[in-house]
């Protein structure tokens, strides 16, 4: 075993940490002529295959249809992709299931977690023809609300997507290598929303299984005949757009998510999705219009109302934003975006009494946006 340690003297790396070294992979996306295109780093969250890795290499091989993916574990073994769990990127890490005929080694899971600062971590790294690396290091800060920690030890952006334990060997977050982050500042993301996602996952898989009756076998399902390119179902332009979305190429999204909805008019994340980029693309009665045809799908996000209510903003239209503020509020009562957005549509609305009362209620909620908005307010 290759022992990589950081800077920081802590001590040895726990055998519960190193026991679970099998469990990163290297993620590999070769072109149709069988070309490496990218590598990145990941982990085995579950047995039957599903694996953690960052946004990086999902966006090459999404990138043209030829492209193919597979997960290489330290033994050699090559798992070709066979679903991609998570709808879009979440801080940068996606969940993937990969073709296995054997159960996985898979990481051990906090089942409550809460980053501390100085607490001691450890990092397992994947490397090619090697085997993993392990490092320890300490966590520095925490940081947007625990969805981001800042670490001490060293990220490569090929190293984003590697599982951190703590002391106990239980997984709870991933490297991740963000542009921009500066000389020595390293970073890694909480597994909580991945975590969710795995969960939803089981919960799903589990209920269809109850659905096959246990009585009947299994159809006998046939190969089709291969055909170099299949027309993209709305699933698949929706995945297109997100890649595209996430490389800031919005005109290319905007059609993708455009292709989506048309195939799928319930599509409610598409929808969500196609405000967003007629948001960033200064497209704003589009962009309310969609937003508005995603909520009519599912009126119970307050994320969405908060969009909807930035949009109303932006066309000097601060009644609709106060009404879109107040049912976020409404649905969530506790969300701090939401009274700091509804804050700010009194003020623009020439209420501050009742900004002034946004501000009391976000003391108990988010004080750096309770300063931000008493500011504004004053």
């Amino acid at each position: 075993m290759c022992i990589l340690a950081s800077s920081y003297a802590l001590a040895e790396i726990p055998d519960a940490v190193l026991e679970q070294k099998d469990t990163a992979v290297i993620i590999n996306v070769h072109d149709e002529k069988g070309d490496l295109i990218t590598s990145g780093s990941g982990f085995i969250v579950d047995q039957d295959g599903l694996i953690v890795t960052n946004c990086n290499v999902i966006i090459q091989w999404l990138k043209k249809l030829p492209h193919t993916l597979a997960a290489e574990t330290n033994a050699g073994l090559q798992l070709p992709i066979e679903d991609l769990i998570s709808p879009k990127c979440v801080n940068n890490l996606v969940l993937i299931k990969v073709k296995t005929n054997e159960p996985l080694p898979a990481v051990s899971k906090a089942k409550v977690y809460s980053p501390k600062k100085g607490e001691a971590i450890f990092a397992v790294k994947p490397s090619p023809g090697f085997e993993p690396l392990a490092s320890d290091g300490v966590i520095k800060d925490i940081l947007d609300s625990k969805r981001l920690i800042q670490i001490s030890i060293p990220v490569l952006p090929e190293e984003s997507g590697s599982p951190v334990f703590n002391r106990d060997g239980a997984a709870i977050a991933a490297l991740t290598s963000l542009p921009g982050g500066g000389k020595n500042r390293y970073f890694a993301v909480p597994l909580d929303n991945v975590f969710k996602q795995l969960n939803t996952y089981r919960k799903h898989k589990s209920e269809l299984a109850k659905k096959v009756a246990p009585d009947i076998p299994p159809p006998v399902i046939k190969p089709l005949p291969e055909k170099k390119e299949q027309p993209l179902d709305a699933r698949g332009h929706f995945l297109r757009g997100c890649s595209y979305h996430e490389l800031g190429m919005y005109t290319e999204a905007l059609k993708h998510y455009q292709d989506a909805v048309k195939l799928n008019p319930d599509f409610t994340e598409a929808f969500m999705n196609l405000g967003i980029v007629y948001y960033q693309l200064g497209k704003y009665s589009e962009a309310i219009n969609a937003y508005e045809k995603a909520l009519s799908l599912n009126p119970s996000s307050p994320s969405l109302y908060n969009k909807l209510g930035s949009a109303y903003i932006i066309r000097g239209n601060y009644t609709k934003a106060l009404n879109s503020f107040k049912k976020a509020t409404d649905i969530e009562p506790a969300n701090p975006v939401s009274h700091y957005n509804l804050g700010i549509a009194y003020y623009l609305n020439g209420d501050r009494d009742a900004a002034f009362k946004e501000y009391s209620v976000l003391k108990e909620l988010d004080m750096e946006r309770a300063k931000s908005l008493l500011n504004l307010i004053y």
